[in-house]
């Protein structure tokens, strides 16, 4: 706190030259629901603590739509002074010539300690080993189940499926079928979003796309995954064909709902949502990490999203910004943040808080993701990849994730998509070379 105090006493120095005025920080956000309420509440109590700058928090609608808004006004006087993207931003803003890469501040910044940071989260942001963004809100993919049917089989609940066979020898049991024939209960299901097959590659130390995975500061020319995607499409082919699992489409809350009333035993969900499914479940959930085709955890990737600083001639409205940045991942904010949200905290001192601690004790369930997070390996394969065309390349996975689950032939559907987005991929670099 005291080099809070020594930080804010200097801005306020650097405020009054040339004017009286508190410095307004227009501060552009995707959160909705509980994750809206908390980061209010977070930049409300930061515009209380001190008396020099003001932080606008402005809601702009969905990830995709704040891009397109901000793509609209970059290079303006509209442009907001900060911006929360998510992960598959994150190549567009590099290169778009409109932010501060946020490792400028923190050189500047004798009093920051970026060792205090969770190393994995900071390296999904990092390209050529610079940090260009914060991460804020931190996820990652986790395997959900259901305890009680577990014990119903015979299964142990404390001890989850590691493996792509083993989920499938797991859910063999865990599927109920009634008199009539009709499933009643699935083993597994997986939401129809191509994030969750990238988090299998990436467990499976699959890279996505070249040129390291898009993070030597290169263009990605083209998709690298044709060896182990087969494998996770033929799996999932399988698995649907013989009815030990199903597919609930694309929306994250139908595949919970039926989670949530019985009729799938195990499904992998994003790690930020397990609070809700706990809250929502009348038996005992389990959480576990992500399998993949060997059973040894390689690691997962990093999702949700991260703030970015924008440009600026005002370079004291640019050292307010980076005060709040530093504000909102110190670590009581982020173990306020985690246990509203159930995102990761940032700072890795916010597990030493009481907070933090009363969290962790009442939702054991997340000491897995915790543990998920420590056990990843800092490698190009778990650091995930970037791509300017990540959207419209993941509409594509998806569409062959719907294909194999309604036992399409799993190899047409692996050069279907691998194709599709070479193209995709190829157009992209004409337009931006």
């Amino acid at each position: 706190m005291k080099l809070r105090k020594l930080s804010m006493l200097l801005l306020g120095m650097a405020l009054s030259v040339g004017t009286y005025a508190k410095e307004n920080i227009v501060f552009w956000h995707a959160m909705t629901g509980e994750g809206q309420k908390a980061l209010e509440k977070i930049v409300d109590d930061y515009n209380k603590s001190q008396d020099e700058v003001v932080v606008d928090a402005i809601f702009q609608g969905s990830y995709e739509e704040s891009i397109v808004k901000f793509k609209a006004v970059s290079g303006t006087k509209e442009v907001p002074d900060l911006v929360q993207m998510n992960d598959v931003s994150t190549s567009f803003m590099y290169r778009s010539g409109a932010v501060v890469p946020m490792y400028e501040f923190i050189k500047e910044d004798k009093n920051f300690d970026e060792s205090k940071l969770e190393d994995v989260l900071l390296n999904y942001y990092r390209i050529n080993g610079n940090l260009y963004s914060m991460p804020f809100n931190s996820s990652t993919a986790i395997l959900v189940y259901n305890k009680d049917a577990f014990r119903e089989v015979g299964l142990d609940p404390e001890k989850a499926p590691k493996s792509y066979k083993e989920i499938e020898e797991y859910s063999r049991k865990l599927v109920k079928t009634n008199k009539n024939g009709v499933v009643d209960r699935y083993g597994f299901s997986i939401i129809s979003y191509a994030w969750f097959i990238e988090q299998l590659l990436a467990n499976d130390n699959s890279l996505y796309v070249d040129e390291e995975n898009g993070r030597n500061g290169k263009l990605p020319t083209k998709v690298v995954y044709g060896k182990q995607l087969p494998v996770i499409l033929d799996w999932m082919r399988r698995m649907n064909t013989e009815k030990l699992a199903t597919n609930y489409g694309r929306e994250w809350n139908t595949t919970r709902s039926a989670f949530n009333s019985g009729k799938v035993a195990m499904f992998l969900d994003s790690s930020a949502g397990i609070t809700g499914v706990i809250k929502n479940s009348n038996f005992e959930v389990g959480t576990a990490f992500i399998p993949n085709e060997s059973g040894e955890f390689n690691g997962s990737i990093i999702g949700g999203a991260s703030l970015w600083i924008t440009k600026s001639e005002n370079k004291v409205k640019q050292k307010a910004t980076w005060d709040f940045v530093k504000y909102a991942t110190s670590k009581d904010v982020q173990a306020f943040w985690s246990s509203k949200t159930g995102y990761f905290p940032v700072n890795k001192e916010s597990y030493d808080t009481d907070l933090m601690k009363a969290t962790m004790e009442k939702m054991p369930q997340f000491k897995t993701i915790v543990e998920e997070l420590e056990a990843t390996n800092k490698n190009t394969a778990t650091q995930g990849a970037i791509l300017g065309v990540f959207p419209d390349v993941r509409e594509k996975m998806v569409e062959a994730m719907e294909a194999v689950s309604e036992g399409k032939d799993s190899k047409k559907e692996v050069q279907n998509v691998e194709k599709a987005s070479n193209r995709i991929i190829s157009r992209y670099n004409r337009i931006n070379k």
